[in-house]
């Protein structure tokens, strides 16, 4: 009789985990698209206040994201 033991704390550790990488790495990256399109928008208004703040807002949020991609390739290949 073969018994299989399953460590539900675990489990559910990586299910939210997961669910919080991805809906965030998305979001981030979601970002980054609309802070590079707001700044030409702005940009080509003559707006160049707000096409900075843009700028600056999709840059953060690039570093964000590549920050948290490093950070998972570095848990998949250390884990």
């Amino acid at each position: 009789m073969i018994v299989l033991a399953v460590d539900t704390h675990l489990l559910w550790q990586v299910i939210w985990v997961s669910l919080l990488a991805g809906v965030g790495i998305s979001a981030l990256f979601s970002l980054v698209i609309l802070g590079g399109a707001r700044a030409g928008d702005a940009r080509r208004a003559g707006r160049p206040g707000a096409a900075a703040v843009y700028a600056g807002l999709a840059l953060l949020a690039f570093a964000a994201f590549a920050a948290g991609v490093i950070l998972g390739f570095r848990a998949m290949i250390t884990g």
